[in-house]
């Protein structure tokens, strides 16, 4: 089976019903029969530049939805049964999905950043795939060098980073892992490419959000790169440097409303009133941006 599973795949997506319906089949047998030989075949599908795209793309779309679900329940069972899977075919699959961000076919790329994601999510928290977070920040970084590596691959790193940022509470407890993630964000706020400076952006929102209380080091060129943006940049990228100020707002009124009032220097989650701080230079910034549209 794992040598047809491009046919297969192709078939999935067949207009003609019944070709369709048994490729399904197909793929629901190996599934049950070989779970391990099964995602190694679709990991190995994703990653492959000879295969077709839209094999390609169903493949990492059935990886994806084999790592998570809406329901709890089931949800549960499949980060179970991942981490229940052999070291040495979950380190191949990463190897695999690592490997497709580097791929000239855009289809591939963001279908893998959503993988990496799920897995990301199951075994960061578990302190497993520790060299993950380098691996992307090195792909960010070498993207930044003109003469190395490609716009849409540094892309696709940079959004798979910012999926991936929710988990990675253990590298923003590390002072030199946190400076190291921050120095690379915000240097890709200034990518000559749009679709960086935007991806760089969201991840500083979800900074924001995530790991308040550890961002005060970087606020201040947190605002000079924001407050360019707001005033300088086109319009996706301005709307997320809107959006961070907008984040850090949420955070801070939902600190001082959790202590309603009460809050002190001694409190667990302390507020740094970093919107106090900048409102000065913050609401003429944003009035000046109202007034131009």
């Amino acid at each position: 089976m794992a040598n047809e599973v491009t046919q297969v795949l192709l078939n999935a997506q067949s207009v003609d019903g019944s070709v369709r319906k048994q490729a399904e089949e197909s793929l629901k047998q190996f599934q049950e029969q070989n779970l391990a030989g099964f995602l190694l075949a679709l990991s190995g599908e994703l990653a492959s530049e000879e295969k077709p795209v839209d094999s390609r793309k169903l493949a990492g779309l059935i990886l994806k939805n084999a790592l998570d679900a809406k329901e709890q329940h089931r949800k549960f069972k499949l980060v179970q049964r991942w981490l229940s899977l052999d070291v040495g075919v979950k380190t191949q699959i990463k190897a695999c999905l690592l490997q497709t961000l580097a791929s000239p076919v855009y289809e591939a790329r963001s279908t893998t950043s959503q993988v990496i994601a799920k897995v990301a999510g199951i075994e960061l928290p578990q302190k497993q795939w520790p060299e993950l977070i380098g691996s992307l920040l090195s792909t960010v970084v070498q993207g930044m060098n003109p003469s190395e590596g490609s716009n849409d691959v540094k892309l696709a790193a940079t959004r798979a980073l910012y999926n991936a940022l929710s988990f990675v509470q253990a590298n923003f407890s590390n002072d030199m892992e946190r400076d190291y993630i921050m120095k690379v964000v915000c240097e890709s706020t200034l990518s000559p490419e749009v679709k960086i400076r935007q991806a760089a952006f969201e991840c500083l929102v979800s900074v924001s959000s995530s790991y308040y209380e550890k961002i005060a080091p970087y606020m201040q060129d947190i605002f000079n790169i924001s407050a360019k943006a707001v005033k300088e940049d086109e319009e996706p990228v301005a709307l997320q440097a809107i959006e961070f100020w907008s984040s850090i707002c949420d955070e801070e009124i939902d600190i001082l409303g959790d202590y309603g009032g009460d809050f002190t220097a001694d409190s667990k989650v302390p507020c740094f009133y970093f919107i106090k701080q900048a409102l000065p230079a913050l609401v003429p910034m944003l009035l000046e941006t109202l007034l131009k549209h």
